[in-house]
Parts: structure tokens; C-alpha cells; sequence
């Protein structure tokens, strides 16, 4: 919430600019209107516009930019831009809407990104996916118990008796009376594995049990990391500025095994890795999945979890089975390091990404036998025939071809992204079908048509160039519910503040809080 001395100080602002509109005005005026935009790079004003007696309109410059950088600066809008509309009533009432949500982007996707519905973030396809056939666990709290303290053994003969009691390593286990309180702040169970194993020392005390980077953790920072920001999930369009609508996430391998998400509150990391990445338990499986499957989530799984075994007593008899194996070394440092295979290395075995570049015409036949493919990217290519997509469950589509024909994707089910690069004029009206667009890239594209993006209901984020904003906006008063827009290029800021103020006007609801109107006289 704003607080009072800055609103205070922002009316005050915004009033000073409202009397050099009215001091600006021409002779007969009635009223004022004026849109500006600021950053910390720079302000744009989009003019001011005075309604004149005679019903006449008439436009006048006006320096507001000293003004619009002291409301910016007093806002305390930061990486965020501040867009403020004033209107001015020649009786000499005054208002202003103020409103943050403007981020200027820079390479490798120049631009401004306008978030006018932060709220409204792009569906998560995990959301969709069935619960799990065996609700059951698969781990065995006992056996669990049994693999721990065989392992520790293991390691102790290895490393020459310096580990041969498993208290003295380990710290302390932890009172059954507080795993309860731990699970009560995570708000999910722990599977009964994990939970026993708890019971025997609370983590690991960074001996590196599940890997020599890796650190078992304790409670407290399960239940830190758990309740913390989850910096490797974006929450916000701005988190993901030059990819602000990704819905393809790739299913795990094997397929069903673990939802569609990069996150997902029923995911429970408790080991930690140096590269900033986890295991967790899956409390929260897809229809193939069991709850308390392992899976490796993180910064570095960006397209989705990888699957690592059915429970975490799977995970330790590998560790087990491996030093049973002779499958490790000890370093000149003392460390053990255990080669422990995973079975299933991300999306590997099946296509879900297909690729095609610099081909005259781009063959798209793996489409037809790939039950699981969900992005398709064509750059710099000649031509492409779009048909042997349509049966494929694609949901994000990259175009870079010199022509572009949409038609064979007419009515497409699944697709929910497209990204259009050419120089030749493509046609849009194929754009009506499609049931699930949610997001659109034309900034790059040539396009007739373009009135059909009016009838995208479902659409959630268009990017454009300012040209092609400016069309639209001439075929039609009608827009989608964008919670986000795009402005392409180098933009002057006075074109920026015009942008803003039109998104404003076409598609947002303008019932401003009380933090964002502010009125009075000059």
C-alpha cells in the first residue's frame, strides 16, 4: 500500500503539472487530457490534447518531463515504468491516474513490456494433468531406515573407519513432536520414507550423501526453501522477460510421470546442489506417478523436472547397489564420489522439441510419429507445409520462414504460442480457430489481416511493433483481454506513452484504486 507521505508528495507533484496544463491552454478550453510515461532511462509525453467549446480538439505541446521524472522518482515505481494519465477541468478540478507496470527491456528483445493484468499469468499445463493412477507410495519407511544405515557403513569401510558411527557423522535425529511441526509449516505430508529417515539424523550435515556438490538438508531448510521465493519459478510476466509466454513444458521421462510445471507447491526439496538445483519429493504426481517420487527441479530445469526414481528408498538402494558395485573412486581430498546411473534422463527418448534450419523446404514428417511433441521451431528457411502438424499435439510455435502459409493449422486443438518472423506478408484470419492461443508474436512478421487479432477472446499477450499497434487500433476499437503487451523496437518515449495510454483506454477495466487516482484543484 502507498504510503502517505509519498502519495502526498506525488499529488503535489501531479498538481504542479496539472497548472502548467492549464497555463498552456488556448483561449475557450473546457478540459485537458494528457498521457506521459517515465523510467529511469527516460520520459515521454504523448502530448496534451484540450477539448475546445466549439467540441473542437486541439493539441499543444507542453514540457512536462521535469514533473513526469519527480512523480517517477516519488513513486517508487523502480525497475518498473510509471505511466500517468491527467485530466484537467477548466473550472480548475484536476485528476490523475497513476500506474506501474511498464518494463523497458533491452537485448536480446528490445522493447517495453506493458503488464496490465499481473494477476493473469498463462494457464500451467500440469493443471490438466489427471491424478495418479496409484495413489500409494512406493517407498518403504523400514526398508529405508535398513539402506541409510547400510550405506553409512558402506562408506565407512571405504573411507577407512572415519565414519563408522553413523551419530558421530550425522546430526541429531529429529523428535517426531517437531517433524510434525515442520510438515505443519510445509503445509504437505512428507512421504513415510523421507519421514524415517528424519528420524535417524536431520539431513546430513553436509557430508554430501546424495552426492558430493549435494547436501541432504535439515528440516529447517526443507521448511525454508519450501516456504521461500522458489527463485526458479516464475511468478510474474517480468520474470521471464525475453520469454514471457512459455506454456510448453516438457512431460518427464517416462512419459505421465511427473506434471507439466516448473513448480508446484507439492514439491518438497530437501537436497540441495551448488548448481542452485534440488531433489524433491513429489507429493503431487501425474497420472503415471507415484506420491513421494524423486525429481530434480531448479533453476537449471527451466522447461520442466526431470524424474529421478519411484520413492526416496529407491534413490538409496542405488547408492547402496553402486558402492556393492565397486562403482566409485575416493579423491586425493578424501571425498567419495559414487557413480549412481538415473535410468531416465529428462525428455531423451521421445521428441518433444523439433528443430528444422536452413532447409529450402522444412520437413516436418517426425511430427507424425511423435505422440508427445509440443514445440516446433523453424529458422531460416524457404517454405515449410504445416500439415503433418496437425495431428501432433503442438503447443508453441517459432515461424522463421521467408512465407508462411497458417491454413493447415486451421482449428488446431492444442496450440497456445505462436511466434511469426517474415518478410512476406502472411494471413492471420487462420489465427480465429485456434481454441487455445494465448500468446502471439508478430513483431517480426509481415501481416494482412491483422483486424482478426480482435477476435482472439482467449488471448493473454501480443507483441507488436508500434506500426502494427497503430493499425490494428484503425481497424478496430475491440481488443483481447491482454494481461500483457509487447511494443517492438526502438521506440521514442513520446510513442511509448501513446501505446500505454491506448492499452489503457481499449483494455483495461479503469476503476482505479484509491492508491492509484489522485484529485483535486490547482
Amino acid at each position: 500500500m502507498t504510503d502517505v507521505p509519498k502519495a502526498s508528495e506525488l499529488s503535489e507533484i501531479l498538481r504542479e503539472m496539472c497548472t502548467q496544463i492549464a497555463e498552456a491552454a488556448p483561449e475557450g478550453w473546457l478540459r485537458a487530457t494528457a498521457n506521459g510515461f517515465a523510467d529511469k532511462q527516460d520520459v515521454g509525453l504523448a502530448g496534451v490534447s484540450y477539448r475546445l467549446a466549439a467540441s473542437d480538439e486541439h493539441a499543444v505541446e507542453v514540457d512536462l518531463r521535469r514533473g513526469l521524472r519527480q512523480a517517477y522518482r516519488v513513486s517508487g515505481a523502480s525497475e518498473q515504468g510509471l505511466s500517468i494519465e491527467l485530466t484537467v477541468d477548466a473550472s480548475g478540478r484536476f485528476e490523475a491516474v497513476t500506474g506501474l507496470g511498464v518494463s523497458r527491456l533491452s537485448h536480446p528483445k528490445r522493447g517495453f513490456m506493458y503488464v496490465l493484468k499481473p494477476e493473469t499469468l498463462p494457464p500451467n499445463p500440469g493443471d490438466e494433468q489427471e491424478k495418479p493412477v496409484n495413489p500409494t507410495p512406493a517407498g518403504d519407511p523400514e526398508e529405508a531406515v535398513r539402506l541409510l544405515r547400510e550405506y553409512l557403513g558402506r562408506r565407512a569401510e571405504l573411507l577407512c573407519g572415519m565414519l563408522d558411527d553413523p551419530s558421530g557423522i550425522l546430526p541429531a535425529p529429529l523428535p517426531p513432536s517437531r517433524l510434525e511441526e515442520v510438515e505443519s509449516r510445509l503445509n504437505v505430508a512428507l512421504p513415510a520414507d523421507l519421514r524415517a529417515l528424519y528420524g535417524v539424523a536431520d539431513g546430513d550435515g553436509q557430508v554430501g550423501l546424495f552426492g558430493r556438490m549435494s547436501w541432504w538438508m535439515d528440516t529447517s531448510g526443507v521448511a525454508a526453501v519450501h516456504g521461500g521465493d522458489r527463485h526458479w519459478a516464475p511468478r510474474h510476466w517480468r520474470d521471464r522477460p525475453f520469454a514471457p509466454f512459455r506454456p510448453f513444458v516438457h512431460d518427464a521421462d517416462p512419459p505421465g510421470t511427473v506434471r507439466r510445471s516448473v513448480d508446484r507447491r507439492g514439491w518438497i526439496p530437501f537436497v540441495i546442489g551448488t548448481d542452485g538445483n534440488y531433489l524433491a519429493v513429489d507429493m503431487d504426481p501425474a497420472s503415471g506417478g507415484r506420491p513421494g517420487q524423486v525429481i530434480r527441479i531448479g533453476s537449471g530445469y527451466y522447461h520442466g523436472p526431470t524424474y529421478v526414481a519411484d520413492s526416496v528408498t529407491a534413490l538409496l538402494r542405488r547408492y547402496v547397489d553402486a558402492l556393492a558395485r565397486g562403482d566409485h573412486r575416493i579423491g586425493e581430498d578424501g571425498d567419495l564420489w559414487i557413480d549412481v546411473p538415473e535410468p531416465h534422463k529428462g525428455a531423451g527418448t521421445h521428441l518433444q522439441t523439433l528443430r528444422v534450419t536452413e532447409d529450402d523446404e522444412a520437413n516436418l514428417q517426425l511430427a507424425r510419429q511423435a505422440p508427445f511433441l509440443r514445440a516446433v521451431e523453424l529458422s531460416r528457411c524457404r517454405s515449410a507445409d504445416l500439415t503433418a502438424l496437425r495431428e501432433a499435439p503442438v503447443e508453441t510455435l517459432d515461424i522463421d520462414l521467408k512465407t508462411i502459409d497458417l491454413a493447415p493449422l486451421a482449428g488446431h486443438p492444442t496450440l497456445r504460442a505462436v511466434t511469426l518472423t517474415t518478410p512476406h506478408p502472411v494471413d492471420l484470419g487462420t489465427l480465429r480457430t485456434l481454441p487455445r492461443l494465448e500468446g502471439l508474436d508478430l513483431s517480426r512478421a509481415s501481416t494482412h489481416g491483422i483486424r482478426a487479432i480482435a477476435e482472439l477472446k482467449g488471448l493473454l499477450y501480443l507483441a507488436l511493433r508500434y506500426e502494427q499497434w497503430q493499425e490494428l487500433w484503425a481497424y478496430t476499437d475491440r481488443m483481447p483481454a491482454l494481461a500483457a503487451a509487447f511494443l517492438a523496437g526502438k521506440v521514442p518515449y513520446d510513442k511509448v506513452a501513446d501505446w500505454t495510454a491506448q492499452l489503457n483506454v481499449r483494455i483495461v477495466d479503469r476503476r482505479p484504486t484509491a492508491q492509484q487516482i489522485h484529485h483535486g484543484h490547482r
